[in-house]
């Protein structure tokens, strides 16, 4: 059996889904895959996913099965698997050393995590990072994160959408500087906020620019989904995209240059009304490179590779040995506390809301 703890947040984050795919695919390829989810009954009601999830605060685990445990918190919750081997899902580089100080070294070849045997990489950017972080030799697996068939090009129209969460103050600023510019017309901003994933998709397919706020991203999924939808992209790195925000099909920004990005975006208006040649073959190189690289076919195929491996007789992944271990749950309440600990974080380092996050003790 291979089970991926999963915090038991109120709605279902872009982390949490990922992990969720993850399970169906493993489902798919024939292993026993489930979510570990820590209050007794936990689902998601909204969330039309088939993954098994098992739930409880505490489960039995037998000789040979997995533990797969997101990179949250740190070296924090490390005490969880009882130095039983685990295998780590990292999505964000910025949580990896999130329990570090200056001063003190992080034991094991997986920083915190001295049972760690390998570790999952959802992009480019991560891969690089752990190949510092980790241990010479330590087992890194490269399986993307999946786009959703729902993120499709709709005829587009004279629409600028974003997310103002995101650099809020950066966006706001190129904005600005494009009404005062003189040229926004008819067009019109879209702010993409408080919608179900239907409806961000619906906007998007319609959208013909997207401005990505991208700050501290471990793959900065929204412009990735936007390409997807068929936009053109005009925005920032926050390095996790700078896989698929390439210059021959986006407008990459130097970090907070908002004068660059107003630019660059009365440059993508400019092409939709006079140039759509150079438009549409833009957004649709972006379109086509995104697909090729987050489809759900690629994703597991990966997993098929990465889970080969991990679970081959002898495996250091596999549980040496019968082992009841705890959930996070088991050291803290839902709700509440795991929606502040989220919000504290992304205070300190970011403003993205979407990915999973460690309880606060």
């Amino acid at each position: 059996m291979i089970r991926f703890m999963a915090p038991d947040l109120p709605t279902p984050s872009g982390g949490i889904k990922v992990i969720y795919r993850y399970v169906e695919h493993l489902c798919a390829l024939g292993y026993d895959a489930r979510v570990w989810h820590g209050t007794p009954g936990f689902r998601y009601d909204s969330w039309g996913s088939t993954a098994p999830v098992d739930t409880g605060v505490r489960l039995d685990f037998d000789a040979g099965d997995v533990l797969v445990m997101p990179e949250t918190g740190g070296s924090k919750w490390s005490f969880l698997s009882q130095g039983q081997p685990v295998v780590m899902l990292c999505q964000g580089m910025d949580f990896v050393f999130a329990n570090s100080d200056f001063l003190t070294d992080e034991p094991g070849a997986y920083p915190g995590w001295p049972q760690a045997t390998a570790a999952l990489a959802v992009s480019d950017a991560i891969h690089t990072f752990l190949e510092r972080a980790c241990g010479p030799g330590f087992p890194l697996h490269d399986v993307p994160v999946q786009i959703e068939e729902w993120f499709r090009p709709a005829p587009k129209e004279k629409r600028i959408a974003l997310m103002p969460r995101r650099r809020r103050e950066d966006l706001l600023g190129a904005v600005q500087l494009v009404r005062r510019s003189g040229r926004l017309g008819d067009w019109e901003i879209v702010l993409i906020d408080g919608m179900t994933q239907q409806q961000v998709a619906d906007e998007l397919g319609r959208a013909a620019i997207f401005l990505f706020g991208a700050e501290r991203e471990g793959v900065g999924l929204p412009g990735a989904e936007a390409m997807a939808a068929g936009c053109y992209v005009v925005g920032f790195t926050g390095d996790g995209a700078k896989e698929y925000m390439l210059p021959e099909h986006a407008s990459v920004i130097a970090d907070s240059d908002v004068v660059d990005m107003c630019d660059r975006t009365l440059e993508a208006m400019h092409w939709f009304e006079h140039d759509r040649a150079t438009f549409d073959d833009r957004a649709r190189r972006g379109h086509d490179w995104v697909r090729s690289r987050h489809s759900g076919d690629l994703v597991r195929e990966r997993l098929r590779t990465a889970f080969e491996e991990i679970t081959a007789p002898g495996s250091a992944s596999l549980l040496p040995a019968p082992a009841t271990l705890s959930h996070y749950q088991a050291h803290g309440a839902a709700g509440d506390r795991w929606s502040r600990a989220r919000i504290s974080v992304r205070r300190a380092g970011r403003r993205a809301l979407d990915r999973v996050e460690g309880l606060r003790a």
